[in-house]
């Protein structure tokens, strides 16, 4: 059998004296995926064999993929890798030392991976090395019986047919007596721990059966089966099991930057020149598109455990995806604000955003939360370790600043069919002098900018709100501006419900918005007759969850009643009523 043999310049670096040496190096993304595999996860459902594959996102796949499209665009993170056999079989090292000290805590050298190539290896003998390669690591399983009855089943869930004399050893009399003593592999569960997603030892005798009964099955068929997939699992599968580096850690990262050097490649115009010199330098045909994704691809950078230890695999991919923090959109929007001046932010605006970062939030929540002037001003969440808990969470105001600046997603919890910002988006927002747009401009656009009119309006109307209906003075008053978890005023439910009934209002009064200023006398037209104590009102709320969705709707609707007819306020009991549809 052939072998392809890469080599690289990479750093041996030791962590500490009892730690296992790692080594640093690049590779392109093509290179790495002929030697790397991924770690597979065998999954059973209604008895089916539908392979042992750890599931892709391809949402991550296509957003990384198009950040890698962009070319200033680098991830610092490297992939995490560990050999699978013990340093010198398949993964060597070499120090450029002549004298190399071996004790040294990072020693240059050059890195060589030497796989097998198996393109012309029978799917047959793959299993077969499959399951010795599993033989290697678990030395119990050596002299195993086949395991008869998965035999069967597989055979009989395969649409190939098999030759008369397989059904002397496997026949149908007894396979219903059998089946129930042969080991199977339990449907995964969904949420499966990050052990068992990575690796198939806690199941290591049933993934050895589903290796040897596919072995055994292609043994009798021989020739006559050619494919490239038997019952569930696929040549790419079982030769990801048998490379001589496994991926802990980065699988959607290589599979984003194999993707985007694709389509470079497909989306290049010059494609076909460049393949033409290829040829004429005396490149095989076959293997042009292979060279030109090695030039399109990323390099990626990479960090290899030297332990072929599989524990410390496992050890590895659950500290790296269960212990890791992830940051908060909260945090992520004061490391924007604070750390990038307007000058700086510009440049890499666009990129932070095609990036999936939300950065026209991060800018806004951040000036209503440091801005004076802002309703706000210190009362929501940054996502900071020091913070109480008596703050408004980032994420409601993201909502209230998406129905003012977007005008989208004011509707009542109670009755969703109408979004009244939109409602009124489209026919009052054209004629709302506020824009000051001229025949070439879009009021919308001008709008929603992110120093459009919206800002100015959002403010107003939180202002007013405030003054109207809430009380800054006294933290324990029932309509304080403040502290979300007592207050009947500020918090989610309330918030959003008048956010939508002010939009409902001015849709319904056919009121455009021409200034700022106009904007607290709309909201006194709108709150005219509205008792003032509305929210000043102990609700009695003793073990009552705002946010539940019965809540949000009993509130909603409370409130839209008693606004079109306020000549009485709501009975105190009703807010701790859980909302009833009809």
């Amino acid at each position: 059998m052939n072998e392809k043999t890469f080599t690289y310049p990479a750093l041996l670096v030791r962590q500490g004296s009892g730690a296992p040496p790692l080594v640093l190096f690049s590779a392109s993304a093509v290179e790495i995926d002929e030697w790397v595999g991924i770690p597979r996860k065998t999954r059973i459902i209604d008895g089916e064999t539908l392979g042992f594959q750890r599931d892709d996102n391809p949402d991550r796949v296509n957003q990384i993929a198009k950040f890698y499209s962009e070319p200033h665009n680098v991830i610092h993170n490297p992939l995490l890798c560990a050999i699978r056999q013990n340093i010198g079989i398949d993964v060597s090292f070499t120090s450029l030392s002549v004298e190399p000290n071996e004790e040294a805590h990072a020693i240059v050298g050059t890195l060589t991976i030497k796989v097998k190539a198996r393109d012309l290896q029978s799917l047959g003998d793959l299993f077969r090395d499959a399951r010795e390669a599993l033989e290697q690591r678990v030395p119990e399983l050596v002299g195993r019986e086949a395991p008869d009855a998965l035999i069967r089943r597989l055979r009989d869930q395969s649409e190939t047919v098999f030759p008369s004399d397989a059904t002397d050893d496997y026949g149908e009399e007894d396979n219903a007596e059998d089946s129930s003593d042969e080991p199977t592999i339990e449907t995964a569960d969904l949420n499966q721990s990050a052990e068992e997603a990575l690796f198939e030892e806690s199941h290591i005798a049933d993934f050895w059966a589903e290796l040897k009964a596919r072995e055994v099955l292609l043994g009798r068929l021989g020739q006559q089966f050619q494919g490239d997939e038997f019952v569930g699992f696929g040549r790419d599968a079982v030769e990801a099991f048998l490379r001589p580096v496994i991926l802990v850690d980065g699988q959607h990262r290589l599979l984003g930057a194999l993707q985007a050097a694709r389509t470079s490649i497909d989306s290049d115009p010059q494609i076909l020149t460049r393949m033409a010199e290829l040829i004429a330098a005396g490149a095989e045909t076959d293997t042009v598109q292979k060279t030109l994704l090695v030039e399109r691809a990323r390099r990626l950078p990479i960090s290899m455990l030297l332990d072929a230890n599989p524990g410390e695999h496992v050890f590895q991919f659950v500290v790296v995806n269960q212990k890791a923090t992830p940051v908060r959109p909260a945090l992520l929007a004061t490391i924007i604000s604070t750390s990038l001046s307007d000058a700086e932010l510009e440049p890499i605006a666009g990129r932070l955003e095609n990036a999936g970062i939300p950065l026209r939030n991060s800018r806004a929540i951040s000036f209503f939360v440091r801005n004076q002037a802002s309703p706000f001003e210190s009362l929501v969440t940054r996502g900071l370790e020091s913070e109480g808990v008596e703050l408004l969470p980032w994420t409601v105001l993201v909502k209230l600043v998406d129905i003012f600046r977007d005008l989208k997603g004011a509707r009542y919890f109670h009755d969703g069919k109408v979004d009244f910002a939109d409602a009124w988006k489209r026919r009052y927002l054209p004629m709302s002098k506020i824009t000051n747009v001229n025949a070439n401009e879009n009021a919308y656009s001008v709008w929603s900018d992110p120093d459009g009119p919206w800002k100015d309006v959002f403010i107003a109307f939180w202002s007013s709100v405030r003054d109207i209906l809430g009380n800054t003075t006294l933290p324990e008053a029932p309509n304080y501006w403040g502290r979300p978890r007592t207050s009947n005023l500020f918090n989610k439910p309330s918030l959003l419900t008048l956010a939508t009934d002010f939009f409902a209002f001015i849709s319904d009064a056919r009121r455009p918005i021409n200034s700022t200023e106009e904007v607290k006398g709309l909201v006194e037209e709108w709150l005219l007759d509205v008792d003032r104590n509305y929210f000043a009102r102990n609700w009695r709320l003793s073990g009552v969850k705002k946010d539940s969705a019965g809540s949000r709707k009993q509130w909603s609707k409370l409130w839209c009643d008693y606004r079109r007819d306020p000549k009485r306020l709501p009975d105190v009991k009703l807010f701790s009523t859980i909302y009833k549809e009809g």
